[in-house]
């Protein structure tokens, strides 16, 4: 169906006298860079949310948020008009507050925040809204479930309890083993809370774990299950957007952003509670969805569920403190018995084998008898491309990124080697910058060599790789775990998007080439949860992981499915250097397009910070991992303090000849 657009009135772009109106608002604009104030006309009715049509200068009309409104006359002369957008729609004070909440938690704008908060077609969305008709749903059969066990039905009548018995803020950490059936509980719970008359939001941290949770909320309850992430189909994105705006939707999945919507859950469950993806690292504000999360919650009640089989160590503290509720599933639903886990040290066996080859004989033959048997195998290597880096024959340059000084990985899908950082793609055969040889060697294996690797060996296989550059295109992800699900393919081999919460009955092995890769909590985290793939349905699952550092406590942990050992010992350390959960902490990235200058006036930014705020420790400043991207040099400061309000008002006053990023965790 076409939408009709719908345009602000011709009179928003002239100026008039202030005198000639009684009231005025203050707008929030995404990305502007300040508050602006504009004239409300006498015969509309705006007030704090409303959405607003205005013009900053000659730009184009754009939609902005009110924030306030006030009969107080500007100190200027002349003012523009807002007009309400022709929905009428006006954003309720529990969305302000998160807004304004966010802005000042994370040390953000809330002109940058709302920029995050609104969907990129929110404009069409609004439109829609306006020709909106009530849509049919149509009852689906139900599937038939098994009996909960008792561990399930334990914790979900606690629970319950929590969910229909108490008042205010609440929150509980499912902490379940792999495979032990903690979605069914949710799926219980849910159903129990929409019964009541509650919404419920439901957080999953990849996109490629919304369709088999979307499709499981739907089966189990009966009617289709609206979705919101970034992947979706425009049709099927502003559906599921059409029914929270308008109030309609009681139950929503999303990825991360879903906690940013006009949503209003009674009950929240982030799935995979652990992931690092609920974090957002690529843009301001640098939100966590747990944060914003129980932050709602304990403004405005409702119960916070997190799940998980590698809870976060901040996470599993709460609980064990008490400030979360603590429920254990100790057992697979299934009875099956945890997966055999085998230690390969590939330092030994260079000395047995070719040292080209990634996969041991151990995994290789692992793979070949799985495939045989009819069975499926998840490979991780979380390491993206066919080689890690070029290297001159003549005079054993590195090939790096011309910008960002990082070497270039070759990537045979693209034909050339690509910057991870940039993004930007040479020639493989571009001659060395250093000496001008054209000779040069490919060093280090990365998953597409790995991927023609299992097809030349075990040719029998049916190979399907999932990573960032498979998953590019809209879909890609939903059908190629589609296929895998239905087993099109035999083998999926993967970055650390494939340990990631999915439940594949027919795997029955699981590999991880490069088991070093990574450090402390996330090391423990992928390895266990990839590790916990293996034979979730049938038992006997098997688990190879290849490591450099065989004796490594933390894949000595993983091996061993003790997370409660890991938890103690990583605590403790974090304990003696003064890490969250002991502590908050911030990563601040300070740029300048002039590395003298930036290393300069660093040093003296940290020692203001150190001098002025004594409850602040400060580390730094040093060279960022990649001290350069694009032309902007990098460097790296650490804040530490009790509290997120002490480095907040440390960092009230920046430099304003830097370049400035605050990340707080």
């Amino acid at each position: 169906m076409r939408i009709p657009r719908t345009l602000p009135p011709e009179e928003i772009s002239k100026p008039l006298s202030c005198k000639a109106f009684s009231r005025f608002c203050e707008v929030y604009v995404p990305l502007a860079p300040m508050l602006f104030t504009y004239a409300i006309p006498a015969d509309f009715n705006i007030q704090r949310g409303s959405v607003v049509w205005v013009q900053l200068g000659h730009r184009k009309p754009e939609i902005a948020v009110v924030s306030k409104v006030s009969e107080e006359v500007p100190a200027f002369e002349k003012i523009k008009q807002a007009f309400p957008h022709a929905s009428g729609y006006v954003f309720d004070e529990r969305f302000m507050q998160k807004l304004e909440w966010t802005s000042k938690y994370y040390l953000a704008t809330p002109m940058q925040s709302l920029n995050a908060f609104l969907p990129k077609d929110f404009e069409k969305y609004l439109d829609a809204l306006i020709v909106e008709k009530e849509e049919i749903v149509s009852a689906k059969p139900q599937k038939e479930n098994p009996p909960l066990t008792v561990e399930q039905n334990a914790a979900l009548e606690e629970l319950k309890e929590l969910l229909f018995q108490q008042n205010g803020f609440r929150g509980a950490l499912l902490h379940g083993v792999t495979g032990s059936g903690k979605t069914r509980v949710y799926m219980e719970l849910a159903s129990s809370a929409l019964a009541a008359g509650k919404n419920v939001l439901i957080l999953v941290p990849e996109i490629g774990l919304a369709p088999q949770t979307a499709s499981r909320f739907s089966e189990f309850l009966g009617f289709s299950v609206p979705v919101i992430h970034s992947a979706l189909s425009a049709p099927k994105k502003r559906s599921a957007w059409l029914k929270i705006l308008s109030g309609k939707a009681h139950i929503v999945i999303g990825t991360r952003s879903a906690i940013l919507s006009p949503f209003h859950f009674d009950l929240v469950i982030l799935d995979e509670e652990h992931d690092s993806s609920y974090k957002q690292e690529d843009s301001t504000p640098n939100y966590h969805a747990r944060t914003l999360a129980l932050y709602e919650a304990k403004k405005w009640g409702a119960l916070v569920l997190l799940g998980s089989a590698t809870p976060s160590l901040e996470t599993f503290s709460a609980a064990k403190s008490g400030k979360l509720k603590y429920i254990v599933l100790t057992h697979r639903a299934t009875e099956v018995e945890m997966p055999q886990v085998t230690i390969v040290d590939m330092k030994k066996k260079m000395r047995t084998q070719d040292s080209s080859l990634l996969l041991s004989t151990e995994l290789r033959e692992a793979i070949s008898k799985t495939v045989d048997e009819g069975n499926q195998a998840i490979i991780l290597m979380n390491r993206r491309g066919y080689s890690k880096s070029r290297i001159c024959v003549e005079c054993g340059n590195t090939f790096n990124c011309p910008v960002c000084k990082v070497p270039l990985v070759y990537h045979r899908q693209h034909s050339g080697l690509l910057c991870h950082y940039c993004g930007r793609l040479f020639p493989l055969y571009a001659k060395c910058p250093e000496c001008g040889s054209s000779e040069f060697e490919l060093a280090g294996g990365a998953i597409e060599k790995l991927e023609e690797e299992i097809a030349e060996w075990i040719p029998q296989a049916k190979v399907v790789r999932m990573d960032r550059d498979t998953t590019a295109n809209v879909g890609a992800a939903e059908q190629i775990l589609s296929d895998f699900r239905e087993r099109k393919f035999s083998v999926l081999l993967g970055t650390q998007i494939v340990a990631k919460g999915h439940d594949f009955p027919g795997v029955q092995l699981v590999g991880v080439v490069g088991a070093e890769i990574g450090a402390g909590e996330r090391l423990f985290e992928l390895l266990s949860q990839t590790s916990g793939r293996a034979g979730r349905a049938n038992g006997n699952g098997r688990v190879i992981l290849q490591t450099n550092n065989p004796d490594d406590p933390i894949i000595q942990f993983a091996t061993a499915h003790d997370y409660l050992g890991f938890a103690e010992r990583e605590l403790a350390a974090r304990f003696e250097a003064h890490y969250p959960p002991y502590a908050k902490v911030a990563e601040i990235r300070i740029g300048h397009r002039d590395a003298e200058f930036l290393h300069q006036h660093a040093e003296i930014f940290a020692n203001d910070l150190a001098t002025k705020n004594p409850t602040v420790e400060v580390l730094g400043p040093v060279d960022a991992y990649i001290p350069q991207v694009g032309k902007i040099f990098w460097m790296n400061l650490l804040l530490k303090a009790n509290s997120a309000a002490e480095i907040r008002n440390a960092l009230k006053e920046l430099p304003s000849d830097l370049e400035i990023r605050c990340n707080l965790n």
